[in-house]
């Protein structure tokens, strides 16, 4: 039985295991035969480095004489050949031996760079609700890279999910101009609203200041779906209130889970129907 990161591959197989797979990590196609003599050098030299990447590629092996559709199809012609798989589509191929040194040079060329996988795993976690795993990754990745936007717009947004406005506030203080700057601009009214709440000592002045206040306290607990319900409940009783600060800080809240979060779609369609 083989890993997950080296798997043997048939004609039926390769569209779900190697074509859609590559759109995760790249794959990359050992194309052999049990009578190919280079075929011996090659092949465990290329399950020797998918093992020590642990599934940073996935190795997907194919017996040209078992499947000799998926050669044809393929256009292989002779053994060893190998054909590297990203985003579904070929972009290295060779045939013939290569040494080790050139193919660990390969498939490095395919891979991201180590520190954007971290940035990438903490973006995960964070979806994956674990964000103290995810503030390690991302903590590593800005310490690194400390005027990355996407890195520090990535912590950002875990300490407002967190409730964190202070340490929130100091990363996105003076945010780098980027591509990024406006997407960090927008969590900037959430950050202001979390500080108040902080400092406000007098009770809610009426019942929709006390809807305001507890929906922001839901924000700031994780519970952002829960926080816009209440803030559309306000909005539909007072398009404008607060000057507009509840619609910047429903907007902020959604830029906070932001635009990959299955449910921001449809809480922006939501809050286009409450205003228009």
């Amino acid at each position: 039985m083989t890993d997950d990161y080296i798997i043997d591959v048939s004609d039926e197989s390769f569209e779900l295991e190697v074509v859609n797979y590559s759109t995760k990590v790249p794959v990359v196609m050992d194309f052999w035969a049990p009578w190919c003599i280079p075929c011996r050098v090659q092949s465990p030299l290329l399950a020797k480095i998918a093992q020590e990447a642990e599934g940073a590629f996935r190795l997907a092996r194919v017996n040209v004489d078992d499947q000799t559709k998926l050669a044809e199809r393929l256009k292989v012609k002779n053994v060893p050949a190998v054909k590297a798989f990203v985003d579904g589509r070929i972009v290295a191929e060779f045939t013939g031996v290569l040494s080790e040194p050139n193919l660990r040079h390969l498939i490095r060329s395919l891979l991201p760079d180590s520190s954007d996988l971290l940035l990438e795993k903490g973006k995960s976690l964070i979806l994956l609700g674990d964000y103290r795993e995810a503030e390690e990754a991302l903590g590593r990745f800005v310490s690194g890279n400390p005027r990355h936007p996407g890195g520090i717009l990535a912590l950002a947004r875990l300490m407002l999910i967190q409730g964190r406005a202070r340490e929130a506030n100091l990363l996105l203080s003076n945010f780098p101009a980027s591509h990024e700057f406006s997407a960090a601009q927008q969590l900037k009214p959430v950050v202001a609203a979390y500080l108040w709440l902080d400092s406000v000592q007098n009770p809610p002045a009426d019942a929709l200041e006390a809807a305001y206040r507890n929906s922001l306290k839901l924000a700031r607990k994780g519970k952002i779906l829960l926080a816009l319900d209440g803030f559309l409940d306000i909005l539909r009783k007072d398009k404008g209130y607060r000057n507009g600060e509840v619609r910047e800080v429903y907007l902020g809240l959604l830029e906070v889970l932001g635009e990959t979060h299955p449910e921001v779609r449809q809480y922006r369609a939501d809050l286009t129907n409450v205003l228009f």
